[in-house]
């Protein structure tokens, strides 16, 4: 069956069906508009708390915004424009319409539906029954209320609903324009803006400036993070997340809170190749900021010039880098000098705690230490340059320093004191107030010696005991002045001193350097102490120690005659030996090693007596020609000293060749030779002996005399002091008796007076 165009419908049922298709989709388009702005207000809830609890980052916020817009816009088309494109039939409509009147028996329906048959060609369809079913369906409709084929209730509810919802982004709206959290909200997570939520305190990263954090190459680097004052609380945990761009490899970590947790520093950070980090709490979070790498500066040049005090002569002196610790003299400067790879910003150097600016010029440095500044101790040189790495406490821009401080360390030394060795030669321990005291020596220092002098001293062993000193310059050092090195060797006369007798009389060598800085200093010998004595005395010494002499020589003359006996027992013994074998060998080095030794201690007996001669001579006890100074070197030392040098030397050379020859003819004719020079020896030795034991009473004698000599020397002095005693008593006796005449004078005319006085009156 042909269906007819709409426009055969009646006109009651097509405004019955325009009615009823506008009030569907006024109810699709609330409802749709409902659920949609619901699931909007829940979205914004939830993206709300989540950001609000976890302070998503940027990437998180992005993909909330991507998931919220993809629910609202299935949301959009599932619940409003879905039902609102969607067309329902005619059909549909007038059905839901009588279903919803109710007792219609499908009057509508028929009707709509004949009136779009074309029944007029159609014999077997009754026209008249089709158009009583089409004006009573016409006639029906009007009477029908539209309205009963919806829940009115559900749309009031929906309505509502939807105003309710539109209440809330009204006020929400109205509220951001206030409120300053929806309003950070909004722009975090519509906006996708990095701006932070309101926290109760902020988080500033030591070193971060325009959007980076600059840190050196290579090393092992600490992060610190501290909360920026007028907070309200303080963290209880700070998260340092870092992630490096190589591989993507991503790590996290808790901060160490300081003992105020007021600053928290990471664990070090391998650096060695570029990361993005960012530091959250509870409440704060930063940005990923990106760490940059930058070289520390190299010292390529460093030198060190150090200048001595003037009085030294050494001028300027450049030390060596690979040397040290460096010995300076004190009152010495240095100048540093030292070149980098980089532009500096500032340089110093510091030592014990103190620092001291160097001068920069782009990438060099350099500075001069003066004699005051210069001290003992490890000294660091600090370099800073023109990166921006963080702030100081002053909050100013710092630069980095060198990856290990470039030191050296300094001893200061102070100018030695002038050494001076000294010794008196030619006297002993006793000398005579008119002895000449020989000296030799030496007097060395660092630099120059700028004087010499000799203090001397005595005092007497009795009587007031009052100590005389005095000094003078020897003559032989006046032209030497000025050098580092002076011999001594010279003589101390002592004539004219008028030294008393029993004496102590000490010496000193005195030696001043040029140092005109600490100094200067004084160098000084061991104090050489004498005691001055009568010449009897000191002659009665020389022949104690002449007897001393004797007496040693005595036992070298019995020991050379058993050598010489033990030497012909063993001459006897190898007379008729071919081959010499251990024993006998050693019996000829024992031979050899005694007559050596007794060579050794007559040549200290020549030694002690030469040692007494020259004592002698520096006493002035005779002059050139003097007996007892003749009568030791001709008869004793001469004698002795031949023997050391002549006669025992090849006596011992005899008695090794000996040993070493393989003939036995000429060791015998050896052992002859030895045995003659052996007998020679012990004859002179004899003799030496002989004339000193007959020349001791001799000698007594002269001291006896010398004795004598100072008994009446004495006697003379206390003859010649009790003399003045005496007289200082007459005298004395005399002044006391005319002051007695003066006080009876004086007293007699006292009386004198009274009694004028009385006869007045």
């Amino acid at each position: 069956m042909a269906l007819k165009k709409s426009s055969s419908v009646p006109k009651q049922i097509r405004v019955a069906i325009g009615r009823m298709r506008r009030a569907v989709q006024r109810h699709f388009l609330v409802d749709g508009l409902k659920n949609v702005l619901l699931v909007v207000l829940v979205l914004i809830i939830i993206d709300f708390t989540l950001d609000r609890t976890f302070r998503m980052d940027g990437p998180q916020r992005l993909i909330m915004l991507i998931l919220s817009v993809s629910i609202i816009g299935y949301a959009v088309y599932r619940k409003l424009l879905g039902p609102l494109l969607s067309r329902l039939s005619d059909d549909a409509l007038m059905i839901e319409l009588e279903e919803a009147e109710g007792g219609m028996d499908e009057v509508l329906i028929s009707a709509l539906e004949f009136s779009r048959m074309g029944i007029e060609s159609n014999d077997n369809v009754s026209i008249k029954m089709v158009e009583n079913t089409i004006n009573e369906g016409a006639e029906a409709v009007s009477k029908v209320t539209i309205e009963s084929a919806f829940r009115r209730k559900k749309m009031r509810a929906n309505s509502l609903v939807l105003i309710l919802i539109l209440l809330c982004f009204v006020g929400a709206g109205v509220s951001a324009s206030r409120n300053q959290v929806l309003d950070i909200w909004f722009k975090r997570n519509v906006l996708l803006s990095d701006i932070p939520w309101p926290s109760n305190y902020v988080l500033e990263l030591s070193g971060y400036k325009d959007g980076r954090i600059r840190v050196p190459r290579g090393e092992d680097w600490s992060l610190v993070v501290s909360v920026k004052e007028n907070y309200k609380e303080l963290p209880n945990n700070v998260i340092i997340e870092y992630r490096y761009e190589k591989g993507k490899r991503k790590s996290s970590e808790s901060m160490i809170p300081n003992s105020l947790g007021n600053e928290f520093r990471s664990n070090a950070i391998d650096v060695s190749e570029p990361l993005r980090l960012r530091v959250r709490s509870k409440e704060y979070e930063t940005e990923w900021i990106p760490m940059e790498l930058v070289d520390r500066p190299k010292i390529e040049d460093f030198s060190i010039l150090a200048s001595y005090p003037e009085y030294t002569g050494i001028g300027e002196q450049i030390l060596s880098s690979d040397e040290g610790p460096y010995s300076l003299l004190n009152g010495t400067s240095i100048k540093i000098n030292g070149k980098v790879n980089k532009s500096l910003r500032s340089a110093s150097i510091t030592v014990g705690g103190v620092e001291y600016p160097l001068e920069v010029k782009e990438s060099k440095f350099a500075g001069v230490l003066p004699k005051e500044q210069v001290i003992s101790g490890v000294y660091e040189v600090n370099v800073e340059d023109l990166e921006e790495m963080g702030f100081s406490e002053n909050g100013e821009v710092m630069g980095l320093g060198l990856r290990e401080r470039a030191t050296f360390k300094i001893r200061i030394q102070n100018d030695r004191k002038p050494k001076v060795v000294a010794s008196v030669e030619g006297v002993s321990g006793l000398i005579v107030p008119e002895a000449m005291i020989p000296y030799v020596g030496i007097i060395e220092d660092d630099y120059a010696v700028k004087e010499v002098n000799i203090r001397y001293s005595w005092k007497e062993d009795q009587g007031e005991r009052e100590e005389v000193t005095d000094s003078m310059v020897p003559d032989e050092v006046i032209n030497l002045l000025g050098k580092k090195q002076i011999p001594l060797d010279g003589r101390l006369d002592l004539s004219g001193l008028d030294i008393p007798l029993n004496s102590r009389f000490s010496m000193v060598l005195v030696a001043k350097d040029n140092n005109e800085v600490s100094g200067p200093n004084i160098g000084e010998s061991t104090k050489i102490l004498l005691r001055v004595v009568g010449e009897a005395e000191l002659r009665t010494d020389l022949l104690r120690r002449e007897k001393e002499q004797r007496q040693i020589l005595l036992e070298l003359v019995k020991k050379q005659d058993l050598l010489l006996t033990d030497t012909g027992a063993l001459a006897a013994e190898l007379l008729d030996v071919d081959v010499l074998g251990r024993s006998e060998k050693e019996k000829l080095a024992g031979l050899q090693k005694r007559q050596k030794l007794l060579s050794v201690s007559v040549n200290n007996i020549v030694k002690r007596l030469d040692g007494m001669v020259n004592e002698i001579v520096n006493n002035r006890l005779e002059d050139e020609d003097g007996i007892l100074k003749q009568r030791l070197r001709q008869k004793v030392i001469v004698p002795l000293a031949n023997l050391v040098n002549e006669v025992i030397p090849v006596a011992a050379l005899e008695l090794d060749s000996s040993r070493r020859m393989l003939e036995k003819d000429s060791r015998n004719e050896s052992m002859r030779s030895a045995s003659q020079y052996q007998v020679t020896a012990l004859e002179v030795m004899k003799e030496v002996l002989v004339h000193m034991v007959r020349n001791e009473g001799y000698q007594q004698a002269v001291n006896l005399l010398y004795e004598i000599q100072r008994a009446q020397e004495r006697m003379s002095k206390m003859t010649a002091k009790a003399k003045e005693e005496s007289l200082g008593n007459v005298v004395r006796e005399k002044e006391e008796g005319s002051n007695t005449n003066e006080e009876q004078k004086e007293s007699v005319d006292d009386l004198k007076e009274d009694e004028a006085k009385k006869g007045d009156n």
